[in-house]
């Protein structure tokens, strides 16, 4: 970049700085112009150089003609005197100050194209050097690259390279590779996180640019196909320079390379673990167990717990990740996330899987997993948005009441009890309650047996079934508990 102290180095235009609030302001050309409003002309970033030769009457005008410049961008002002004017007027000073404009005096003796020519040097000069800074840095890049440690390596070179900071983030907003570099301080995760939030739905076609006077943050995702594998955070102090920008083109597109060979190698790992969690829910033990050795995950203990989680496809994949980073047997099977996992890891874990529905097993003894899958599965599905986590255990001591679809269970306690009058539905819950005993029904109710003989028989005759039969009792109490929990 080159700036306008840089154009006020060169000794042989003789410039005077006559107001210099922002000497670091980039120039980008240099522009001659005498229209009383040039501002509608420019794109900013420019030298404007003026005689002032229709402003020869001009005393309030200034500062209307300076303001429009500064809205314009403009990194300077650039006065001929000797001509028009014989010095600067008094009033376009004190317009350029009030409004921060830099203001430079250009002597008779230096003429307009002296200061175009000498620009135009300096900025081939510098995009050379940056041309060459950027090879460089993309000759450094390549050859972290290669390394065993990619990613890593990439990561803390780039950001040695912007002397900034640089980290990479999960999909999910999770450290992947912990900051690193000279200006740590210029990296604040929580901005970069809340950006991640934007930027998530657009996938891997939107990147962000932050830019403060201090700083500028890049945040870039990483892939070449599917979601972002992950997101490149990177901050420099000021502006991002020509050379710095192509470095951090050059790391994202390395990145991207590593991480399509990684997804390779994490496609094949979890076939292999998905296979082996099919395995364990069916009781093939002995195959499981080779498969999840040959994915290099630890040996599964002798107690464990099974937990089988459902959600959207998204929320999977950010559940499956950290499940995966702490070594553990953790797969999608048919569109769910499973887990066989210790007591102690189900605990840390599966309260912690955001955005799903979770069904946990019972801790069981390794022989015994196909079971624990089983009840995993059927807990998962008492799982509500409400109540997102159901352990079976849970379920087991609450009664078979809490394995009912309520709807269902509705239906059936409406359709076995229909028919009978509130009398007749306080004899058979009286009746249920007593184990069957007609005497403890005579009592409890303060009616005489053959009154309760009698209203039994009526109520077999409207359910269609015997009282003394087994099942038709557990039918009864089912259909009055569901009908006392309406």
């Amino acid at each position: 970049m080159v700036d306008i102290a840089d154009l006020c180095d060169d000794p042989s235009l003789a410039l005077r700085a006559v107001s210099f609030p922002t000497p670091e302001a980039e120039l980008r050309w240099v522009a001659t112009s005498e229209l009383p409003d040039p501002a509608p002309f420019l794109e900013g970033g420019e030298l404007i150089l003026t005689t002032g030769l229709a402003t020869k009457e001009w005393r309030r005008e200034w500062d209307g003609y300076v303001r429009r410049l500064v809205e314009a961008e403009v990194a300077a002002l650039g006065f001929g005197t000797g001509l028009t004017h014989r010095r600067v007027p008094a009033a376009l000073v004190r317009a350029c100050e009030q409004h921060g404009l830099n203001l430079l005096e250009v002597p008779r003796e230096t003429p307009f194209v002296a200061v175009s020519r000498s620009a135009a040097e300096l900025l081939q000069k510098r995009e050379q050097a940056e041309a060459r800074a950027a090879l460089a840095m993309q000759r450094q890049l390549t050859a972290a690259a290669v390394r065993p440690d990619a990613r890593r390596s990439l990561v803390r070179r780039l950001a040695e390279l912007l002397d900034g900071a640089a980290c990479l983030l999960t999909f999910d907003g999770r450290v992947a590779e912990p900051s690193s570099g000279p200006r740590q301080h210029l990296l604040d995760l929580e901005a970069v996180r809340d950006e991640l939030v934007r930027l998530r739905p657009q996938g891997r076609h939107a990147s962000a640019n932050v830019g403060t006077r201090e700083a500028s943050l890049v945040i870039v995702p990483i892939g070449l196909t599917g979601r972002p594998a992950h997101y490149l955070a990177a901050a420099v102090d000021g502006r991002l320079s020509e050379s710095r920008r192509s470095a951090v083109t050059t790391a994202v597109a390395l990145l991207a390379l590593a991480a399509e060979q990684d997804r390779g190698r994490i496609a094949a790992r979890r076939r292999l673990v998905e296979r082996a969690l099919s395995l364990l829910a069916r009781g093939d033990v002995a195959s499981a167990l080779l498969l999840a050795a040959a994915a290099d995950v630890p040996s599964l203990p002798s107690r464990l717990q099974a937990v089988h989680a459902a959600g959207s496809e998204d929320a999977v994949e950010d559940a499956l990740g950290p499940l995966e980073e702490a070594g553990l047997l953790a797969a999608v099977v048919d569109g769910q996330l499973w887990l066989s996992a210790s007591p102690a890891e189900v605990a840390r874990h599966a309260s912690g899987l955001g955005g799903l529905r979770v069904g946990v097993s019972g801790p069981v003894e390794l022989a015994d997993v196909a079971d624990a899958h089983r009840t995993a599965a059927l807990a998962l599905e008492q799982a509500t948005p409400l109540a997102p986590v159901v352990h079976w255990e849970h379920l087991v001591r609450s009664g078979p009441m809490a394995l009912l679809d309520p709807p269902a269970a509705d239906a059936f306690s409406r359709s076995f009890l229909a028919g009978l009058d509130d009398e007749q539905v306080q004899t058979l819950a009286s009746f249920v309650r007593n184990h069957g005993s007609r005497l403890r029904v005579a009592k409890d109710l303060d009616v005489h047996r053959n009154t309760v003989r009698n209203r039994l028989a009526a109520i077999e005759a409207v359910v269609g079934r015997s009282l003394d039969d087994p099942a038709t009792r557990a039918s009864a109490w089912l259909a009055l508990q569901v009908r006392l929990s309406s």
